[in-house]
């Protein structure tokens, strides 16, 4: 009996089926841009090899296809990729090899596989990949900007409701943190048929799309503790407390109204820094649990903005612990 318990609770339960199709329908939106790149790049491929009057099914064709789609847009797992296209390179010379093959059958078809993923690579290509970053980020910087500030105000007016909707207003940042990793795959891959066109080397700017990615779940952090550990626990507010937030908010503000105009994000590093200088005033005060949370967020969320601005990590930790007065 305790055998038969035991393999039954292996077994996964409806609700870890239902907890598995719930995952894959949430990573679906980003699974689909590679989706319909491969199926475009085998079945068009397939459809233009019988076009060139191909006999019997094009094997080839979309085999080759398929891995040179991934050859020039796969951004992870490239040494198995590699791998994959050998293999394609070995059947086709084995095929030339073979007897039962005709050979400029399969010559064609490796050549009508690689032409097809590579115009299909072309077509799916953003064509203002910044443009198509910014946009997803922007939402984002403008939830930060509003609701860092309401938490601010509420702190100083111990007002835990208004903290509490703005803990809750951060939550729907989800859904651009999910656009924001859509337009991310997107760029990087095509971010060699890109520099191969246009010259643009986007390693940069989806470089700080991802660190302000990482500064959102920090400051979405931040607010519950704010919320939840400091005012709905009746702790004390430390006095730089609300001074960091709203410097924190103003440096976002400026990073937001920068990348809106093109311009360079350098421009918020002294309001992030000063941020980060507000809460080393607060760590010379006795911090309750609460406090420390919100203190260890806003230093994380810092970092990781100095970064997005163009900081080098080991620059951005020494500038965030650099003692010089504070800005007004």
């Amino acid at each position: 009996m305790s055998t038969s318990r035991a393999f039954a609770s292996a077994l996964p339960s409806s609700g870890s089926r239902r907890t598995w199709w719930a995952m894959l329908r949430d990573s679906w939106p980003v699974i689909r841009p590679i989706a319909v790149q491969i199926l475009l790049a085998a079945i068009g491929s397939t459809v233009l090899a019988f076009l060139l009057g191909h006999q019997g099914f094009p094997i080839f064709a979309p085999l080759f296809a398929v891995a040179t789609m991934e050859l020039i847009c796969a951004r992870h797992h490239r040494r198995a990729v590699e791998m994959l296209f050998g293999v394609a390179v070995g059947a086709l010379l084995t095929a030339v090899a073979g007897p039962s093959w005709s050979t400029p059958h399969v010559l064609i078809d490796a050549a009508v596989g690689t032409a097809t993923a590579l115009g299909v690579a072309w077509l799916t290509t953003p064509r203002s990949p910044v443009t198509l970053v910014n946009q997803a980020i922007d939402p984002l910087l403008t939830s930060l900007t509003t609701n860092l500030r309401t938490v601010s105000t509420a702190l100083r007016q111990h007002d835990p409701a208004a903290a509490g909707a703005a803990v809750y207003a951060l939550v729907e940042t989800d859904v651009w943190l999910r656009r924001l990793e859509e337009a991310l795959l997107q760029v990087r891959r095509s971010a060699l048929i890109l520099r191969w066109s246009t010259g643009q080397d986007l390693t940069t700017h989806t470089g700080m799309a991802t660190e302000i990615g990482y500064a959102v779940r920090h400051i979405r952090s931040l607010a519950q503790h704010a919320w939840w550990g400091i005012l709905r626990a009746g702790e004390p507010v430390p006095v730089a407390l609300p001074q960091a937030l709203d410097a924190l908010a103003d440096g976002i503000g400026v990073l937001r109204e920068q990348l809106e105009r093109q311009g360079c994000p350098r421009d918020a590093r002294p309001l992030l820094i000063s941020a980060a200088q507000w809460v080393a005033m607060m760590r010379e005060e006795k911090l309750s649990l609460g406090a420390a949370g919100v203190a260890a967020s806003a230093d994380a969320a810092v970092l990781h903005l100095l970064v997005a601005s163009g900081v080098p990590a080991e620059e951005a930790d020494v500038l965030q612990h650099r003692r010089t007065p504070v800005a007004a």
